[in-house]
């Protein structure tokens, strides 16, 4: 604005006339000055000179206003630049996994985040390469789908396998494998598909996964976003730092508005705590695209996600036309496996329904036919043609489709969702998933990428290295984490903060100590899980503890380095079963050996006990995305253990807190711990842990149960698998049984016992049962603290840890005979006060303790030469040893040892004199098996002949059957 001649006036000189002006100043010559005054042009109006002139001072004011509006963004740009620099010049970025830290920085271009990440999954793929291929044993298999020439079964498993779904495997019959695939793991439990016929039921098989093949062909997507790169992934890796909204202290919330976000922006993350219906987002957003005309791809990590999002949008629009929703791969849903066609196989049997029939009829004609006959063949020609045709018909479905549900592992490998085009691609339990993964989601929309899931749930799983970027979550990357973890918004960003599954005591416990306070629960909660709180065990407490404190809990390292702890897994389970009565129960523990032993036990129950409702059994991945009425959490760490495991007490970047946010939030209506309290308190565990708030807050209540408490609890649980007696009832029932064995008793005593009149009528008994022909195995830590009845009867195994029996491989006996054991912590010698008296029965209980706790090792350590029960020697490879293997130091004769890690050596019996060692070589095992002459040694379950191996891991032992039935060197 001009303002050269405009009249003003000045506080102190008066009136004057502008002479002159240019863009920052004016100056005035004023009636009573000699020289014209210089002013600052446009402020000066606002504090010195006053426009005389009523128009040309409005203009002027305006113009201020105008110049301070944008001296206030360009500071407010500043700050923001200068809040955004400090965030992006942290040192690290701990990524979401224990020990484990990776720098997190955003990319400036598409090619350098695909060379880094390929650099990365191709480290991953050696280390998999490296350490993989191990065979896993599965059992009891049913067929229960066949499908396009693939069959598929559901085995039971020893140990929780996670494979990804697709993982290619090599299924073995003795030397030669059959191709096939994983369908899916859960808990205990994994689904494969073969290309040939196993027959309908399979008594047990092995396979060897090859799951570095889905890793490559994620390579080669990133190859091809390279070459064809769209906006949204550019905005995806290079944008997501910039969009930390510095000057805003309030995130956006409610489906509603996630809903909103997803229609209006090109990208957008949906933060779903537990229970905030994050699947009915998903829903809604998918219907609200599908209604505008737009096609939408849904992707998840796991099958049950990808079922349950399907399932979902089916529920709120049932009347879509046959072929709008398709599930493309195996679904593991009972409900949509049945439904008409929600699946692709199904939707293409039900467009072609005579292919199905003739299909079964051909099948019915081949298996009267003998294989030599041209009918035979033809009709397998037949076969492959109708296969080959609903094959191609099942991918027509998916290229019809408005909305496709499947896993991202099928996206990777298969390129009929790839090759069909998507407006909207909506990606759930985004932070399991690798940053790639997620990067190739997003280049398969066209218009919208939505990206759902929990940053403060469970990781990404990364085996190699812990500098892998492969171990941050796209949350991370992104910098929405950093952003909340600062109280600041998101432009990305909606969170879903009210939460309908649990009691509100639970979800305010999470709130506080995960999500800022953040999360909400909605009205009435409280009383619609009354039920569930009202009822056993601990009634009347949403949460719960069992204190284990001055008990014998005792927790011990298995060979494959997990942990178990036997007492601790019982009480579980008793606290468990009370509530099985009601309520469906699921057991959390952090370790997988624990999880197979609770796992056992809860086959058992479910064997004898139908009536009850279902008790699940598993580590906390498992749970990932379910929920129970009441969850048990068994801490398994406890003494004989120097320090609680990572799992429990990282602080990484909340690592442990994310693994016990899961157990805790899976619950709807009551959460029990059960941990020794005395323990955690020795290890100073961090006041930053949930868990340890989580004592803290239960300490010495009502809630907390204590050892006496838990002893007592035989009036609570009673029945035919497990019972609980005081001492002298639970010495008359054992007696019972070990009168009334058929087969073998073990036993197991960590001291001396209580009792020296008990320990001579259990002599007597045991001396009987000998007579009879049954097998008798006592084993004590150390001999010499038995009485002078039992010594005899005892050899001594220094692992020995916990007062259990095994009678029959039906029946466990925990704290029987009653012995004097006690810890030592800190140097203090901690007395065990409670002594509880428990009998479980049920087989695969008892073969699990029984690998657990090596019961299979019988050498006496405290000789230098192996006997039986009557002081014979025995003809076992540890007495070849000591009979033929002399030290090449001092000549004494060598004997079998076995390390703390499971690791067998030969070590010199004139030891502390000599500290001679030796390998065990396959020659001197092939020796002791041809001892009696050619016809060498036999397998006790198949009879098929051992041999001797060397494998990457050291020496074993396997027999040549079809089996490969597997022997430690203090079994043969």
């Amino acid at each position: 604005m001009n303002v050269v001649g405009k009249k003003v006036r000045h506080n102190k000189f008066g009136e004057g006339t502008i002479v002159e002006q240019d863009s920052s100043c004016v100056s005035v010559k004023f009636v009573t000055e000699s020289d014209p005054k210089k002013f600052m042009y446009p402020t000066c109006f606002k504090n010195f000179l006053k426009l005389l002139d009523a128009e040309a001072a409005a203009q002027t004011d305006a113009t201020v206003k105008y110049q301070e509006d944008q001296e206030r963004k360009k500071k407010q740009q500043a700050m923001e630049e200068a809040e955004a620099r400090r965030f992006e010049k942290k040192i690290q970025e701990t990524s979401s996994n224990p020990r484990k830290t990776v720098e997190i920085r955003p990319f400036n271009s598409i090619s350098a985040f695909c060379n880094e990440y390929k650099r990365a999954i191709t480290a991953e793929i050696v280390y998999l390469k490296t350490t993989g291929g191990k065979r896993q044993h599965i059992f009891d298999g049913k067929r229960i789908e066949v499908k396009n020439g693939r069959y598929v079964y559901t085995f039971e498993a020893d140990d929780e396998l996670t494979y990804p779904e697709g993982t290619q495997i090599s299924i073995w019959q003795g030397d030669t494998s059959i191709s096939g695939h994983i369908v899916g793991c859960e808990d205990f439990t994994v689904i494969i598909a073969s290309s040939r016929d196993l027959g309908a039921d399979v008594p047990t098989l092995e396979f060897s996964a090859e799951p570095w093949r889905l890793l490559d062909s994620l390579v080669d997507r990133l190859d091809g976003i390279l070459e064809n790169p769209s906006e949204i992934v550019r905005a995806l890796i290079c944008d997501g730092q910039k969009s930390i909204d510095y000057g805003n202290y309030k995130i956006a919330t409610g489906q509603q508005t996630a809903v909103q976000m997803s229609k209006n922006q090109s990208i957008t993350f949906v933060w779903g705590p537990p229970g905030t219906g994050k699947t009915q987002t998903l829903a809604k957003i998918a219907l609200a695209h599908i209604e505008q005309g737009s096609r939408v791809l849904m992707l998840s990590y796991s099958n049950v996600s990808v079922d349950g999002a399907i399932m979902r949008v089916h529920k709120i629009k049932p009347n879509l036309k046959p072929g709008t929703l398709v599930r493309y791969g195996y679904a593991r849903n009972k409900d949509l496996l049945a439904h008409r066609y929600l699946t692709s196989y199904n939707l293409a049997i039900r467009n072609h329904p005579e292919l199905l029939k003739e299909r079964q009829d051909l099948i019915a004609e081949r298996k009267k036919l003998p294989r030599t006959s041209p009918r035979y063949v033809q009709i397998g020609r037949r076969l492959t043609q109708i296969r080959n045709k609903l094959s191609s018909e099942e991918k027509e479905t998916v290229k019809n489709a408005q909305f496709v549900a499947t896993t991202v592992s099928k996206t990777v490998v298969d390129s009929t969702v790839r090759d069909c085009g998507f407006d909207v691609v909506i990606f759930d339990e985004a932070s399991m998933a690798y940053i790639p993964q997620i990067v190739f989601a997003a280049s398969l929309a066209k218009k919208h990428f939505v990206c759902m899931g929990d940053f403060r749930q469970l990781p990404p799983i990364v085996q190699s290295n812990g500098n892998s970027p492969l171990n941050a979550d796209i949350f991370q990357y992104c910098g929405i984490t950093s952003a909340v973890d600062s109280g600041r918004n998101h432009k990305w960003l909606c969170m879903l903060d009210t939460q309908y599954r649990m009691h509100p005591r639970i979800a305010d416990f999470a709130s506080r100590t995960m999500y800022g306070g953040l999360l909400q629960s909605a009205e009435d909660l409280e009383k619609k899980r009354r039920g569930i709180v009202d009822q056993k065990p601990i009634n009347g407490h949403a949460m719960a503890f069992a204190d284990l404190s001055g008990m014998m809990s005792v927790c011990t390292k298995t060979g494959d380095n997990s942990r178990v702890n036997v007492l601790s897994a019982l009480m579980s389970f008793s606290l468990a079963l009370d509530a099985a009565k009601d309520h469906e129960v699921g057991i959390i523990t952090p370790y997988h050996a624990q999880s197979r032993l609770l796992h056992a036990m809860a086959r058992d129950v479910a064997d004898a006990n139908p009536e009850l409702k279902p008790i699940t059994c598993a580590t906390v991945h498992q749970f990932q995305g379910s929920e129970k009425d009441v969850i048990v959490y068994d801490a398994v760490d406890c003494y004989r253990m120097p320090y609680p495991g990572m799992l429990l007490t990282s602080t990484g970047n909340n690592y442990a807190n994310r693994l016990f946010n899961v157990a805790l939030t899976r619950a709807k209506g009551k959460f029990i711990g059960v941990a020794n309290i005395a323990y955690m308190d020795n290890k100073n565990l961090s006041s930053s842990l949930m868990f340890e708030r989580m004592i803290e807050g239960q300490r010495k209540k009502p809630s907390c149960l204590s050892g006496q408490e838990l002893s007592q609890r035989r009036s609570a649980i009673s029945g035919s698998t497990m019972s609980f007696f005081d001492n002298d009832d639970g010495n008359r029932r054992f007696l019972k049984d070990v009168s009334e064995a058929r087969r073998e008793i073990r036993i197991d005593i960590p001291d001396k016992p209580v009792e020296d009149a008990f320990s001579g009528q259990l002599a007597t008994a045991l001396k009987t049962a000998m007579g009879k022909g049954i097998k008798v195995y006592l084993r004590a830590e150390n001999k010499q603290g038995l009485s002078s009845a039992l010594k005899p009867l005892a050899i001594e195994n220094p692992f020995v840890t916990n007062p259990v029996v095994l009678i029959d491989k039906k029946i466990v006996w925990f704290g029987m005979p009653s012995s004097d054991a006690k810890f030592k912590s800190e140097g203090s010698i901690l007395q065990t006060r409670y002594r509880p008296v428990i009998r479980f029965k049920g087989s695969h209980t008892v073969a699990s303790l029984y690998g657990f706790m090596e019961m299979s090792r019988t050498v006496d350590q405290s000789k230098t030469i192996s006997t039986d029960n009557e002081g014979k020697i025995t003809d076992t490879f540890a007495s070849y040893v000591l009979a033929n293997k002399k030290c090449s130091s001092c000549g004494k004769p060598m004997k079998l040892q076995k390390s703390k890690k499971g690791k067998f050596f030969l070590a010199c019996t004139g030891y502390p004199a000599c500290h001679e060692t030796a390998l065990v070589d396959v020659d001197l095992v092939e020796r002791y098996f041809y001892r009696h002459g050619g016809i060498g040694q036999h397998c006790t379950r198949c009879n098929c002949s051992l041999e001797a191996k060397l494998g990457p891991y050291g020496l074993y032992i396997q027999c040549c059957g079809v089996s490969h039935h597997k022997y430690k060197l203090d079994e043969i």
